[in-house]
């Protein structure tokens, strides 16, 4: 009978994972797309290579501002329909009309003030959609959760990322006129708005929450029951634990940043030779930048699935900070290659490190989230996600200009080094006291 009730806790554990991860296909698919085409859509209604890093900050700026607000309004918001579930029923219809607009923009002023709704209504969706994980598992089942969403994350951006090219193939025009964005661009954003809203529903149809109670019998610190149970010292405490991930956090994702902003740009002008985004040369050169961030996604899918044995022979910290320097390797090989096939091989490499950094960081810090208080310190986790985009977004523009010369290339060789910095961090920071507790974690 007790191996009975423990496997049908574990099946039930894999069903929930699995259902929570659904809605990550669909936002991945449009995150996917974005990414790599948000460049593209910017340059082609005459934005210029030193000004793209500053139209990309409405997803670090919304991020920083909307997650940790809405996670601790939803940590707070019991009601008839659940917690998180309003949040993310509305905030996922914003995002569906949203992927509908932006590509049919005529300025960049239009595709501006739509991206940064699009931003917020991601980021909405994304605090309470992730705190689902701590609201419906215990703490032993985090590191699973967190390794199936890594997978569908993956699925969802290769999908996402490659959409362009693959309707391409259906006879539709990739080219662009000033002021008009492609037809396979606008048929890929339409595509990845029925995918979110397909995705989310499924999970919000399957996964029920847990009431009050429920959540309550098994936490070791009750479940407040008004806002004011938050005091400054929790959040103190939540803060210092993170300092050491925070740290390496950085690094990535400032590298990430460059790469998602300035991959078209250096792609298209370095291994394709375009001059100008209305030539068949940066049409070429987009869709290539679409593949790789379609390979580099798939690959963390896949690698996703060999990360809890990674981290239980290695350790939390010897595992990802070997992940950062294979992308430490990636990052240079794309500022220096004018090879098409030598680029997909470095996306793949950069895949290693991107499925190690959406998902170790989370588990090193499964210890200090709590399910009373998940939507809050996913925010606070978040921050430490934005910053360096921020960050990244306000001086990338500066440094091109003025330190190399209208040189971006070399901005992905400075993002490299940030990774290896990231790296040694990491094995500094994350100390071999805790490596023992992260390996539970994982088992």
């Amino acid at each position: 009978m007790v191996g009975d009730t423990r496997q049908n806790a574990r099946m039930e554990t894999k069903d929930i994972s699995l259902h929570l991860s659904v809605g990550y296909l669909g936002l991945q698919i449009a995150f996917g797309l974005e990414s790599a085409n948000l460049s593209r859509i910017f340059q082609q209604l005459g934005a210029a290579n030193d000004q793209l890093a500053l139209l990309w900050l409405a997803g670090p700026v919304t991020g920083l501002l909307i997650q940790p607000i809405i996670g601790w309004i939803s940590d707070h918001s019991w009601s008839s329909y659940g917690r998180r579930r309003p949040f993310i029923v509305v905030s996922a219809g914003v995002v569906v009309v949203a992927l509908w607009v932006l590509p049919r923009s005529s300025t960049v002023g239009w595709a501006v003030l739509t991206i940064w709704i699009l931003e917020t209504a991601m980021n909405a969706l994304h605090a309470p959609y992730r705190a689902l994980v701590g609201d419906c598992l215990a703490v032993e089942h985090y590191a699973q959760a967190y390794s199936m969403q890594t997978l569908f994350i993956g699925l969802g951006a290769f999908l996402g990322a490659c959409s362009p090219s693959l309707i391409g193939r259906t006879g539709l025009s990739g080219m662009a006129m000033p002021g008009v964005t492609s037809s396979t661009i606008r048929l890929s954003f339409l595509v990845a708005g029925m995918c979110v809203a397909l995705a989310v529903g499924w999970t919000v149809a399957k996964v029920r929450e847990p009431k009050r109670a429920a959540l309550a019998s098994r936490q070791v610190h009750p479940v407040p029951s008004t806002p004011n149970a938050w005091r400054p010292r929790s959040i103190g405490r939540i803060l210092k634990g993170f300092r050491p991930i925070a740290i390496v956090q950085f690094f990535s994702w400032t590298a990430m940043y460059v790469l998602w902003v300035y991959a078209t740009p250096v792609v298209s002008a370095q291994a394709f030779g375009a001059r100008n985004p209305f030539e068949p040369a940066y049409t070429r050169g987009a869709d290539w930048v679409g593949l790789m961030f379609g390979i580099y996604n798939g690959v963390a899918a896949l690698f996703a699935l060999f990360l809890p044995r990674i981290i239980r022979g290695l350790g939390l910290a010897r595992a990802h900070a070997l992940a950062l320097m294979v992308g430490a390797v990636a990052f240079a090989g794309i500022a220096y290659s004018h090879s098409a096939g030598l680029l997909l091989g470095c996306s793949a490499l950069i895949g290693v490190a991107y499925a190690s950094i959406i998902s170790i960081p989370f588990v090193k810090a499964s210890g200090i989230l709590r399910a009373e208080s998940a939507g809050i310190s996913i925010g606070i986790m978040n921050v430490f996600i934005v910053l360096p985009q921020l960050l990244a977004g306000l001086l990338a523009g500066s440094l091109i200009d003025h330190l190399l010369h209208g040189r971006a290339e070399l901005l992905m060789l400075l993002a490299g080094a940030g990774l290896a910095m990231g790296a040694l961090a990491c094995l500094v920071l994350w100390s071999e006291k805790s490596w023992s507790t992260d390996v539970m974690a994982v088992k």
